[in-house]
């Protein structure tokens, strides 16, 4: 069957690290793919695309660093008080078996957290930014943007708007993480888990490598479904069937994409700015 095991903690700097290099180049890919899509739209844009291309990249590490730091801080600080993901590893390397629950339920937490500390951010720097571009507006003579743009500000300030906004990012993701890790745990039954090259390292179990087709395989098949599980529900709310084919074909296509850079990525980046270490920890059933 294999060992059973217990995610009790993160280490905060060699998580934050990787998948701070890791978005790096997703950037760098993301920013090359927008220039050139910039440059064969519009003529003369180089001035466009010199400004354009640093944002990306900067942007999208300064927010990785943030995004990753406080989703590992929340983890642990969560695992002391709930309980945590267990998965069971088949000869030390497969991943077979996700617990579905405690996996949702500390997903769901901690996206609803992250939420409402940023929903605090923007009460004080989203008006200031809006009442910027709502005067610009007025004075450019666009009162009817300004007042679009007003209308919509006062409706997601509303408490109730807020407080279904909360309600719904941690139900939409309780559901849809708890569907994944239950689609995960049948391909892992049948030999397509994610496999992973795993060592003891000062306290921690290291991951020295990914196998990144395998990786990409199982993302590709949870995204696919989950896909087809949202486009059916579009669909019932009268959206076309051609939107639920691209739909689907795009979680498959960009999931095993996705995953698949992700785990190249890690595997030349590991080496260089270090593993992801983690508390892995033998799961006691009481």
């Amino acid at each position: 069957m294999g060992d059973v095991k217990e995610l009790k903690s993160i280490e905060l700097s060699s998580f934050t690290t990787m998948m701070s290099g890791i978005a790096a180049l997703f950037s760098i890919i993301s920013a090359i793919l927008t220039a050139v899509g910039i440059g064969a739209l519009i003529p003369n844009a180089s001035s466009i695309i010199i400004y354009l291309i640093p944002t990306i990249i900067v942007g999208t590490f300064m927010y990785t660093i943030y995004n990753s730091f406080c989703q590992g801080l929340l983890y642990n600080l969560l695992a002391k008080k709930l309980k945590t993901i267990a998965v069971i590893i088949k000869d030390e390397k497969e991943i077979v078996k996700i617990s579905t629950t405690e996996t949702a339920m500390m997903a769901g937490i901690i996206l609803t957290i992250q939420f409402i500390l940023l929903y605090l951010v923007s009460v004080f720097l989203l008006p200031l930014i809006l009442t910027s571009i709502i005067q610009t507006l007025t004075l450019t003579g666009q009162n009817a943007v300004a007042y679009s743009i007003y209308q919509a500000l006062m409706i997601l300030s509303q408490p109730a708007t807020i407080a279904m906004l909360i309600f719904g990012t941690f139900i939409i993701t309780f559901v849809f993480v708890l569907l994944g890790t239950y689609i995960y745990n049948i391909l892992g039954n049948s030999g397509r888990g994610i496999v992973l090259n795993l060592k003891n390292e000062n306290g921690y179990t290291a991951i020295e490598s990914v196998d990144s087709l395998k990786l990409a395989i199982a993302f590709a098949i949870i995204s696919g479904v989950l896909s087809l599980i949202a486009g059916i529900i579009s669909l019932m709310s009268g959206a076309n069937f051609t939107t639920l084919i691209g739909n689907v074909l795009g979680g498959f296509v960009g999931g095993f994409i996705e995953f698949y850079l992700m785990g190249l990525f890690y595997n030349v980046l590991a080496p260089k700015i270090g593993k992801i270490k983690i508390e892995l920890n033998d799961f006691k059933i009481i």
